[in-house]
């Protein structure tokens, strides 16, 4: 029986850490993905706040067409503001990229706007960067949203 060489090991070591890393990466986009839904839920729901525990005491919101707005409790009520006129909000993730304690994520969205009666569906692009927390959590730190 013949001994696998130094190239065979460098590929099977190669493997491995692709696997692992692309494992790491499922687990993340689970983690946002399911961030993302608690978000979705909160703002279908009207339930504005369940959007207080999702963002850092420092977050920040960049709306089109408006002033950012900083902190939990600014958020909540820049949401609940517009009451029920966004429903069925659907986050799709893209892309997330990691760095340390912190990811990029983009996102694609649908919703459905209503004003005064009229329902109309919308959509449009996300991009947030999320903090992971002491406690392992994940938390919006920076919050962008446009519509198409």
């Amino acid at each position: 029986m013949s001994r696998p060489s130094l190239p065979a090991y460098v590929v099977l070591l190669i493997l491995t850490c692709a696997c692992v890393g692309h494992a790491g990466a499922d687990q993340l986009a689970n983690e946002i993905s399911s961030l993302a839904a608690k978000w979705d839920a909160a703002i279908n729901n009207a339930d504005f706040d369940a959007l207080l525990p999702l963002y850092t005491a420092d977050g920040r919101l960049m709306p089109p067409g408006a002033q950012p707005v900083t902190g939990p409790l600014a958020i909540r009520d820049f949401f609940a503001g517009r009451g029920r006129s966004v429903r069925n909000h659907k986050v799709e993730l893209v892309d997330v990229l990691p760095v340390g304690n912190y990811a990029y994520t983009t996102s694609h969205f649908t919703a459905t706007l209503v004003v005064n009666e009229k329902a109309a569906p919308i959509s449009g692009s996300t991009v947030r960067l999320l903090e992971r927390q002491a406690d392992g959590r994940w938390k919006i730190k920076s919050h962008m949203f446009v519509r198409e």
